[in-house]
């Protein structure tokens, strides 16, 4: 099982980027441009390009009922998750941003179009992140949690959801912990031995699939939304 969490941990990582100046209003126009291959808001459809409701937060090549180019799905395989900075750089050079992540130069997207202006595709990028759950009001999150002292030696994970799960927390040399927390409850291990460790959350006891991260030592990462598989929201993500 350590094994396996480990595993999936390293294929879902995804470190965050700096915060990008961005206009969602101004996206919305520059988005005209996509409208021929991409929908997106209710009612959207796959077109050429798939669906992009929900694309933050979204592993790649995971949205339901579109065909993916194998490179693609190679890359959500390999951990690659939406978020506004991952998009503008991609709609920048789709096939070179999927090259460089692959480290395959045979890696091709099916999407030939390119932004190339920086400001417009930041732009687009914020515009859909207002059709993404993680754009949603927080009322399924636990507000206005105090910070946590963490010793520097520790890893710790906080369930800043609205609802109890099953967390774990785990890094090399030191003890495993699994258990429920209820909302705002964190959870610690001494890692001392190690630079980084991974911390999970299953939505219960029962549950088989959960979601991981890695978490460098000396830190705490909150869990701000369960959803699925390879699909929670976690603080490092914003």
């Amino acid at each position: 099982m350590r094994q396996m969490i480990w595993g999936m941990a390293l294929a879902m990582v995804a470190m965050p980027g700096a915060a990008l100046a961005q206009d969602a209003a101004a996206g919305e126009e520059v988005f005209r441009k996509c409208k021929s291959c991409h929908q997106v808001g209710e009612g959207a459809r796959h077109r050429t390009g798939p669906i992009l409701t929900g694309v933050m937060g979204r592993k790649a090549g995971s949205a339901e009922g579109f065909r993916y180019s194998y490179s693609m799905e190679a890359a959500g395989a390999a951990g690659l998750v939406w978020d506004q900075e991952k998009i503008a750089d991609y709609i920048a050079d789709p096939t070179g941003y999927l090259r460089d992540y692959l480290d395959d130069p045979g890696a091709r997207a099916r999407m030939t179009f390119r932004l190339r202006d920086d400001e417009d595709r930041r732009d687009v990028a914020a515009y859909l992140a207002t059709f993404s759950d993680m754009a949603e009001d927080e009322a399924g999150m636990v507000p206005e949690l105090a910070p946590v002292s963490v010793a520097a030696t520790e890893i710790c994970v906080r369930n800043a959801n609205a609802e109890p799960h099953l967390f774990g927390v785990e890094a090399e040399g030191a003890e495993r912990k699994v258990t429920m927390l209820a909302p705002g409850e964190t959870l610690c291990t001494e890692a001392a031995r190690a630079e980084k460790g991974v911390v999970s959350v299953w939505e219960n006891a029962e549950a088989f699939e959960g979601c991981s991260r890695l978490v460098p030592v000396g830190q705490v990462e909150d869990m701000l939304k369960y959803v699925d598989f390879d699909r929670c929201f976690w603080s490092s993500n914003t």
